[in-house]
Parts: C-alpha cells; structure tokens; sequence
C-alpha cells in the first residue's frame, strides 16, 4: 500500500539534497580531511534534529510508530469502505423473507353521539394472517465511512420487490352497552390475496473489525433488524372485505352502527402503515479474512521460514493501520 507522507519525504529529500551540497561546498578538499568530516558530521546531526521534529509534527508519522509489531500496512479509507460495502451487499443479496408467521393487528372502539351524550357502542377487532406471502428483498450501494476506534458505519439501502400471496382477514365486532341489548355480536373470516409494495427502506448499522492475530474479521452490528413491510390487498379482495361487512349492516346486527365504510378506511390505514418484518439473524454473517502468513525458502540447502503475524489493528485519521510482527527462522 502506498502511504502518502508528503510532507516527511520532502523532509527527507531537502535532507539528502544538502548534505550532498555540503561535500561539494569546498572544492579541493578531500573526504577524508578531520576538519571537514567534523564539518559534514555537525551538518549531518543538525538536519536529522530537524527532521526529527518534522516527523514528530505528522499525525501520520506518529501514528505508526504507536502501533505495535515490526511491520506497519497503512491502508486508505476508500479500499477499505469498497470492501465494506461489498460485503453489506452480499448480506441482502436476494433474499427471500418467509411471513406466514407475521400477523397484522389493529383494535378500536366506536362511539355515538346520542341524547344522552357520547356513549360506547361496541369495540372492533380485526387481524391479518400472511399465508405463503413472501418479502423479496435485494440490496442497493451503501454508504460508509470509517470511525475511531475500529468500526465501519454502513447505512444500506433495501429495495422490496412486489409479490402476491394468500392472507386471512378476521373480523369481530363485540356490543357494549345499550347497544348489546339491541345489536349482535358477530364475526368474520375471509380468504383474500395480500400483496407486497414496492417500496423502499434503509438499514444502519456498522461492522466491528478486530484482528485475533490468526485472521481479520468483520462482525456485524445492527442493532434493528426489522423492516416495516406496506402491505394492500388486491382488487377483487377488497370486495370480498367490503361485501362481508355490508352483510352485517342490516338492524339486527350492529352493522349499522359499525359503519363499514370507517372499519375499511381503518383497515387501508392498517395495511399501508406497513408490519414490522424481523430479518433473519443467520443473514447476518461474520466475514473472517487470513491474518497470518507462513512461508519457507531454501538458502544453501537450509530451510528459512516467515512467519508473519498480525499484532494490532484500528482505524485513524482515514485510515486503517495494522501492525505485524514478523519471525525468521532457520530449520
């Protein structure tokens, strides 16, 4: 990786660049005259105070020489977010979310002005059961940025594709009051087909990196999980709702007071408000990447072996530094 320390080579070159103009400033004395070596000597020392004090002014510079192990990668922002984001990716990459086991609910209670004032009428009870419709998720390019001490944030995009499934509408209506006496109580149980919008959500979260010496890995931390699926029914079942309620609205039930229009208003509000769907935890995986490295060679017939191991790890000033320490032995 290149680490870019412009700063610190300039340093280094102003260095280099006067030291030779300081064997060449007396012309006709020799190298090895004491005075002039004594000279160069003086010269030497006072540009490697200065640079010194350069080195020690860059965050960079002292950045890596507080990191631990004898080998230093420095590794810029923009590899490591491409990979980050690369990775986000792959955890919604088509996948499929099974919602017969979600269940939408909503409850309320009707009142009516009468002479006697507002009173209760009733209390209204509705629940949705999803049969074999699914979620088809997919993932758009995230964003992500690199945080102190050791974390890539990640904002995901969540793309929900359309489909069509069975569902089960049931309906209650349960009398109060004066209303009981006159009023029935009744249920309603329906087989319609639910659809799922298009529409689109955005996870946040981030990923924890930390190095075990043996590998590099990448945990994911998104403390929400869920996506608030919209939900409609199709044409033909919002008939199918609506028909069923209006059987209820003859005088001897409360369908009258009920009012089916507001219950179907009610429950367009329901589906549209969308259900909040738990992703699966097994999508969420965590990546582990070699952190060490074993290699040998034969010198003279004799086996020389490296061993490179990963020592630290941690994200500063854009930039992600992991330090190595590395052994040579001879076999």
């Amino acid at each position: 990786m290149k680490l870019r320390l412009d700063h610190f080579w300039g340093q280094r070159l102003a260095i280099a660049v006067l030291t030779a103009g300081a064997f060449a400033c007396v012309p006709g004395e020799s190298p090895e005259n004491p005075a002039h070596i004594a000279e160069l000597k003086k010269t030497y020392e006072g540009l490697h105070k200065r640079l010194e004090a350069a080195a020690a002014q860059d965050p960079q510079i002292a950045s890596a020489f507080a990191a631990k192990g004898q080998v230093l990668i420095a590794i810029r922002s923009g590899l490591i977010e491409e990979l980050a984001g690369n990775i986000a990716q792959r955890y919604l990459d088509q996948v499929t979310v099974d919602l017969r086991d979600v269940k939408g609910h909503g409850s309320g209670e009707l009142k009516k002005q009468t002479f006697l004032g507002k009173i209760k009428v009733g209390n209204w009870d509705v629940r949705i059961a999803l049969g074999d419709l699914v979620g088809d998720l997919s993932a758009g390019t995230p964003q992500v940025g690199l945080r102190q001490p050791n974390l890539i944030d990640i904002d995901l995009p969540v793309d929900v594709h359309e489909t069509e499934g069975s569902a089960t509408l049931h309906f209650s209506w349960d009398s109060a009051g004066i209303a009981g006496v006159v009023c029935k109580d009744f249920e309603l149980t329906r087989e319609i087909r639910g659809r799922v919008l298009n529409q689109q959500h955005s996870l946040t979260g981030a990923l924890r990196l930390d190095n075990t010496g043996d590998s590099l890995t990448a945990t994911p931390i998104f403390p929400n999980r869920k996506v608030k699926l919209k939900l409609d029914l199709t044409k033909k079942s919002w008939a199918v709702v609506e028909a069923a309620l209006q059987s209820q609205n003859t005088s001897g039930t409360c369908g009258m007071l009920m009012k089916p229009a507001v219950v179907l208003r009610f429950l367009r509000d329901l589906a549209g408000h969308g259900i909040d769907v738990p992703l699966p935890d097994s999508i969420f995986r965590v990546v582990r990447l070699p952190a060490r490295v074993h290699e040998s060679v034969k010198v003279n017939g004799q086996t020389i072996a490296l061993d490179l191991k990963a020592e630290s790890l941690r994200v500063e000033t854009a930039t992600l530094w992991s330090g190595a320490s590395v052994t040579v032995k001879a076999r």
